[in-house]
């Protein structure tokens, strides 16, 4: 994908707030609330009725995700050793491991930017699962091709760092972890008393004893337009062109009205790839897919396939996204039926007996196996895996009282924090806030008596000043 400078974002943002206060009606739109309407759309149904509502991710602290090794180290979301010494000399090898703590990117945007600050290729660096954006979060990383050593000890961003830098041999790859430490805060329009207590507290239970339903939460489908798992089903399908026009032009109630009119207006230039390139590069952070689409065509026009090869991380996790589309369906089908099996394989797979329990939704997609499309993008995964249809969570402490409360707990690798939650909560985020919640600044690691985050707000307190700026306008979230 094509960089974006600290110029470039600097520009974007100076631009969104003039726009902003030129026609403030095209920067409203309201709260995003994941009600069980909202779940139906992406295949989730059956969840407990009744469950309370409760406000995710105002800050990224509010939102701690560390890594935990196979080895069962946690690395730990902390400012602390940013900088360690790499001249070991007798330590072996040409890999260089460091923890990588973040806030406010996701795991394959900090890639794309540590691997421009060190010289190297982005494919040099890696990593064993992708964390979120609109969090604050720490894991292991490796990077190869390193000319000059020194330069890991000199990374100095404002939205992330290198930690307990170290050297080894050989590479991190995805799956590599035994899972993640999630210490969550969670905010209540009005405390939690009576019988949604009550409820929450039995489903903690249940969870505990028994795990819960593990169905894909809506951040596997691309928050907060909710279409990755359409624009899966079209590569799929072997429909490249539609890919790239869906993801371009398409327009969600979700989206800020002002975007949702740049990509109407492309819609109506389409093929018209240097008028596109021209709107997009007014916003090169928030149209960063786009921009690297459109710059191939440019160049190539027609070859579709071609672009879609410049955004591997995109297109995997667009194809993945169709697999957890289906799983949902099937889920929530055998849920309903009362027979649930412990798992059920992904469909991106050259194994005919992995398709099986998808039969009903290819046939009314019209999709045929084995895809095409697999062999055209040779970076995708296809093999038979498999995943648990109920998980189970290690849940550490929690603490419901007041308007604001706190969860920590351990999951395996594979599982998603939003998905052991939802089973308990009906789930809201993003800006504007929901009427009624608290806007304090929370520390969930001091709520559950687990420390403080102090140093490593204040070492991302650039970041962290502009996302209280963008809630103070009402404007944010992923």
């Amino acid at each position: 994908m094509m960089r974006i400078t600290d110029e470039e974002r600097e520009r974007e943002r100076a631009l969104f707030e003039a726009e902003r206060r030129n026609a403030p009606e095209l920067f409203i739109r309201p709260p995003m609330i994941d009600d069980d309407e909202v779940l139906r759309t992406v295949g989730i149904d059956g969840l407990p009725a009744g469950r309370p509502a409760a406000y995710l991710k105002l800050m990224p602290q509010d939102f701690i995700v560390e890594e935990v090794g196979r080895d069962g180290r946690v690395h730990a979301a902390t400012a602390e050793e940013e900088s360690v010494s790499v001249s070991a000399e007798e330590e072996e090898g040409s890999t260089y491991y460091a923890d990588l703590v973040k806030v406010g990117i996701s795991t394959l945007e900090a890639k794309d930017q540590l691997a421009h600050v060190l010289g190297i290729e982005g494919k040099n660096i890696g990593f064993a699962g992708v964390k979120d954006r609109l969090a604050l979060t720490s894991q292991a990383i490796s990077i190869r091709g390193l000319a000059d050593r020194d330069a890991l000890a000199r990374v100095h961003e404002e939205n992330l760092l290198l930690r307990d830098i170290r050297r080894g041999k050989g590479a991190m790859a995805n799956g590599d972890l035994k899972g993640n430490k999630f210490t969550i805060a969670l905010r209540f329009a009005e405390p939690l008393t009576g019988a949604a207590k009550d409820l929450v507290e039995e489903q903690l239970a249940i969870a505990k004893e028994e795990g819960f339903w593990n169905f894909f939460y809506l951040q596997r489908f691309g928050t907060p337009r909710l279409i990755a798992h359409e624009l899966g089903r079209l590569l799929v399908q072997g429909r490249y062109e539609n890919v790239v026009k869906a993801f371009v032009t398409h327009r969600s109630p979700r989206e800020l009205p002002y975007f949702a009119a740049i990509r109407e207006d492309a819609e109506g230039r389409w093929g018209d790839w240097r008028a596109l390139r021209e709107a997009f590069d007014r916003f090169p952070y928030h149209f960063g897919i786009e921009r690297t689409f459109v710059a191939h065509l440019m160049e190539r026009p027609d070859d579709f396939l071609g672009a879609l090869r410049e955004v591997p991380d995109q297109v995997r996790l667009w194809f993945y996204a169709y697999d957890s589309l289906l799983f949902n369906e099937r889920l929530s089908a055998l849920i309903r039926s009362g027979e649930v099996p412990l798992e059920l394989p992904f469909l991106t797979s050259f194994r005919q007996e992995d398709w099986k329990p998808y039969a009903e939704y290819l046939a009314r997609d019209g999709v045929s196996l084995p895809a095409r499309s697999w062999r055209d993008f040779p970076f995708v995964r296809v093999e038979s895996r498999k995943c648990a249809t109920l998980q189970t969570v290690d849940i550490h402490k929690a603490s419901f009282e007041g308007n604001v409360g706190a969860v920590s707990f351990f999951l395996p690798k594979g599982s998603y924090a939003t998905s052991f939650l939802m089973n308990i909560f009906s789930l809201a985020s993003g800006l504007p806030v929901v009427p009624g919640i608290s806007m304090e600044s929370v520390d969930p690691k001091a709520i559950l008596g687990d420390g403080t985050l102090a140093p490593v707000l204040a070492r991302f307190r650039t970041v962290l000043a502009r996302r209280q700026a963008d809630i103070d306008a009402g404007e944010g979230g992923e």
